[in-house]
């Protein structure tokens, strides 16, 4: 809490072009409609199509971070909704409107690393079988000087500017604040009392399990570590498993990381900030993740499940 303390802002001292999440739509919807039409530049409105079932599409759309009816300007914080490795941007990619195509009539955006898009429609779908159920489309923008933290789930920001002071869910605070890359970019307004609470049932949860890692811990704690190894060994065996001696084992453990090193000189290393960084840059700029593995010296699955655990990949 403490350094949330610190990152604390007033409403009339917060960088500008940042975007804000609010709890509540209504502050979303009122931030964003009020700034559009501050701007003195005609409007271009984008529709969203779709096809399949009625409820299956009602679904997606529901979970479509793009309106069903998208109304932007020249000058408008965007931020695209959707990943898109050939045209560079991920989910959480900010920009702002710069033009709009002469022939296409589609939104022409300015990245925050100075990269021009011409933003096509992308499709949302839902699959059965191997066969599409039902789809929407739409331009994989939205307007970004406001955002809800439900619909925010799932993105990463370089900045946010947040008032928790309406919060009325538990974790609400917890999937804000988890937005942002790094505690610089972090701006807070206000939180309220339930902000950071953790759900009563998960509290209760946690001390069941932790009572009763404590009983097990006890209870194993009493038995003689012959019999101990025995019962291991017992249910290895009963999983199909070998038996190898510990010392073989050691040796073997010991010849089998020294050759994965051999290959791959950082394997089981633990990451750190800096290689973070690295890692969203390169997956920004398309490379493949056999291209990053060799980049960073560790294997492949190394690579997709630090993909994963950044959410720059579902």
């Amino acid at each position: 809490l403490y350094q949330i303390e610190k990152r604390k802002v007033q409403k009339d001292n917060f960088p500008e072009n940042i975007p804000k999440l609010f709890s509540h739509n209504i502050n979303v919807d009122f931030v964003n409609d009020e700034t559009l039409s501050k701007i003195e530049k005609e409007v271009k409105i984008f529709t969203m199509s779709s096809q399949g079932k009625e409820i299956l599409v009602s679904i997606l759309q529901k979970g479509c971070l793009s309106p069903e009816k998208l109304s932007l300007k020249i000058g408008a914080e965007v931020m695209f909704t959707k990943n898109n490795q050939k045209e560079k941007f991920v989910n959480g990619t900010l920009g702002v409107v710069v033009d709009f195509h002469k022939s296409s009539k589609y939104p022409i955006v300015k990245t925050k690393n100075n990269r021009l898009i011409v933003v096509e429609p992308m499709e949302w779908s839902v699959e059965e079988n191997g066969k599409i159920r039902a789809k929407i489309i739409q331009i994989p923008l939205r307007l970004a000087w406001a955002i809800t933290v439900h619909k925010s789930q799932g993105m990463s920001m370089d900045g946010a500017i947040m008032d928790l002071s309406h919060v009325f869910e538990y974790g609400q605070g917890y999937v804000a604040l988890s937005r942002v890359r790094r505690l610089s970019g972090l701006y807070i307004i206000g939180f309220n009392e339930k902000a950071f609470q953790v759900h009563p049932d998960v509290l209760l949860k946690d001390k069941i399990f932790r009572t009763a890692s404590i009983d097990a811990e006890k209870v194993f704690s009493e038995i003689p570590s012959d019999k101990l190894t025995k019962m291991h060994d017992d249910f290895v065996i009963s999983l199909g498993g070998k038996v190898i001696s510990k010392f073989k084992n050691k040796k073997i453990v010991n010849n089998n990381f020294e050759e994965i090193r051999k290959k791959f000189p950082n394997a089981y290393r633990p990451w750190v900030k800096d290689d973070d960084e690295k890692l969203r840059i390169l997956f920004a700029k398309n490379m493949s993740v056999k291209d990053i593995a060799k980049e960073f010296g560790r294997k492949r699955g190394a690579i997709t499940s630090r993909l994963e655990k950044l959410e720059l990949v579902k």
